[in-house]
């Protein structure tokens, strides 16, 4: 429920990491549940009290994400595996609960498939109906906390966005906290933002909106621009945008990069088109409502059509009866979640 006291914490703690200001809370409890959830508590460490417990046990995940990946990202190397990291790290200090490479070989996917089972004894976990269509494959190393998941593309229901081999080709190594690391290009890991909110995920973090104004602080935009018109995600895009200008304009926070970014994107796909179904309270994490996705795929397979792509104008528009099964779904199951999505 979307109501006003949920908004004022969660502008609250916007205001507090978009401006870099500290911040004084009645509940302290409350406020490290929203930074949790929105996945900025190491970030709001610095601006607000939290136990000095919580972020030590923060940092100590951190680091063990670190380590998962360094061991995984050896064996795979010795193996042939071809991988990169794919928004595990983006919003570092904070790292979410799970560490995702995109393996874009079948051949290799299914070999990095085999090693986790046969040589490390992991237990595939469960899938949703769309992440098993997707191919994703998702397990726990023993000893480890974090999910391991592995991805052949960027994608929700198999829809062409980004052609994984060639971001593979535009991986480069960073060096991430003293950690060399696999990391996509600057634009690329703008598109993968857009189409995990928009596309796979439905809602837009705390952590999104600080990830994405960092992001595009590197990544040239005529790229980006010119990769979100090839991926026909312009009107998904112009939705992303302005939903996150909602907040920076709640926060009365100013960015003139975003700025221009907003206008050079105006300028190619025109206003935002879905306007009329972004008018509820900008509670975090902010969910983009079930219509406006619904809209946005109808959107993109009718492009897709278009340019004659026509495996991935036929997934797009199976996911409106499945968005539609996942909301009847998470009705009736416990924890309120759908299982189809």
């Amino acid at each position: 429920m979307k109501t006003a006291r949920r908004e004022a914490e969660s502008l609250l703690l916007a205001t507090a990491l978009l401006r870099n200001d500290k911040v004084t809370v009645k509940d302290e409890g409350r406020m490290l549940k929203l930074a949790r959830k929105n996945k900025v508590l190491l970030r709001a460490a610095e601006l607000t009290h939290f136990p000095s417990s919580v972020i030590d046990e923060a940092k100590r995940d951190v680091d063990e994400a670190f380590d998962l990946y360094n061991r995984m990202s050896g064996v795979f190397a010795k193996h042939g595996v071809s991988f990169v990291a794919i928004k595990s790290f983006d919003s570092l200090p904070d790292i979410g609960h799970d560490i995702d490479l995109l393996v874009p070989s079948p051949a290799e996917l299914a070999e990095a498939e085999k090693i986790l089972v046969n040589e490390y004894g992991v237990r595939p976990q469960g899938l949703t109906h769309c992440d098993r269509l997707l191919g994703k494959f998702s397990c726990f190393l023993p000893g480890y906390k974090h999910d391991f998941e592995l991805y052949p593309t960027i994608s929700q229901l198999g829809e062409t966005h980004l052609d994984p081999v060639q971001v593979l080709l535009r991986r480069r190594k960073a060096t991430v906290e003293g950690h060399v690391v696999w990391m996509t290009s600057d634009s690329d890991r703008v598109l993968i933002r857009v189409i995990h909110a928009m596309f796979r995920h439905n809602f837009l973090k705390l952590s999104d909106i600080l990830d994405f104004l960092r992001l595009i602080e590197t990544a040239n935009f005529e790229e980006v621009i010119e990769k979100i018109d090839n991926a026909r995600i312009g009107d998904a895009f112009i939705f992303y945008l302005l939903s996150i200008e909602r907040f920076l304009k709640a926060c009365r926070v100013e960015n003139p990069g975003f700025q221009v970014l907003k206008k050079e994107a105006q300028e190619r796909f025109g206003n935002d088109r879905l306007a009329f179904l972004r008018r509820d309270r900008l509670v975090l994490p902010y969910r983009i409502p079930a219509s406006a996705i619904i809209m946005l795929f109808l959107l993109k397979a009718a492009r897709d059509a278009a340019s004659a792509r026509w495996r991935s104008s036929i997934s797009c528009l199976v996911a409106p009866p499945l968005i539609i099964l996942d909301f009847i779904s998470a009705a009736f199951r416990a924890g309120g979640r759908g299982g189809v999505w």
